[in-house]
């Protein structure tokens, strides 16, 4: 437990500038998009130009222009904007690769095995890190909501965000524990990184093709970003419960793989 606890702090310390960095954006980001579609003079121009788009455009964002409930649709789609997906998933991909596969290509996992230390501690520090981290960042958006809330007199229903943020959380950590697998197998951390990342660009890209496709849009039940659909969530045209499951299904896989390949591999 000590050796768990300090791996943990050891961890927190080296991250800690880039864990802050990355929280406060998240809070500053929700707010901005609520001052943007509720409060800023560009809203109206905003507004008109995405009820524009082509029907398929607005589908892959997750936003139905024709119904009362734009502004609060595009408020949710903050949660799943490329620019929060990418900040959310760089913690989950780099942590991993940095931890795990860095420190094998380093070989300062040597020390490890004069003490009697076992090893699945490893990956399951990390993985705590990943847990406390996305309950932070997550925490930070609905802080970022709440205040455009507050601030902007929105009145929107704050336990609908709650449901989006926490099947959010869910969806990343199944990130993270893909990562953490992969990272076990691998032996270098760019190696890691990079086979994390091209999977999960992969995925989006499969994601994107067949929420535009007309005819492909029968493959959308099986994409796995279409776990994570804040839009619709909203309109309670996703059941939220459903997503967690099966994010937390994909999780457990992927973890157990992380622990059992981790504690056989060589170091």
């Amino acid at each position: 437990m000590s050796f768990y606890l300090s791996h943990l702090k050891k961890i927190f310390q080296d991250q800690k500038i880039a864990l802050t960095i990355l929280v406060l954006f998240c809070f500053l980001f929700e707010w901005a998009f609520a001052w943007v579609f509720f409060e800023s003079d560009i809203k109206k121009n905003l507004v008109s130009l995405i009820r524009m788009l082509p029907p398929g455009v607005s589908a892959f964002m997750g936003v139905q222009g024709g119904i009362s409930q734009f502004a609060v649709q595009m408020l949710a789609f903050g949660y799943v904007h490329p620019i929060i997906l990418i900040s959310l998933s760089f913690l989950q991909i780099s942590i991993p690769a940095r931890y795990i596969s860095g420190e094998v290509e380093l070989k300062t996992f040597d020390l490890l095995l004069t003490k009697p230390v076992k090893r699945v501690i490893i990956p399951l520090s990390i993985f705590t890190f990943l847990v406390i981290c996305l309950a932070l960042e997550f925490a930070a958006m609905l802080m970022g909501t709440l205040a455009g809330d507050i601030g902007f007199d929105l009145k929107v229903d704050m336990l609908e965000y709650a449901g989006v943020a926490a099947v959010g959380f869910f969806f990343f950590l199944s990130m993270g524990a893909a990562a953490t697998a992969i990272s076990s197998f691998a032996s270098e951390k760019g190696k890691s990184v990079a086979m994390a990342m091209g999977l999960f660009v992969c995925l989006y890209f499969f994601d994107t093709i067949v929420r535009l496709s007309k005819s492909l849009q029968f493959l959308e039940p099986y994409s796995y970003f279409h776990l994570y659909q804040p839009g619709k969530l909203i309109l309670g045209e996703v059941g939220a419960g459903t997503c967690i499951l099966i994010s937390l299904g994909i999780t457990a896989v992927f973890f157990c793989v992380s622990l059992v390949q981790f504690n056989r591999r060589d170091l």
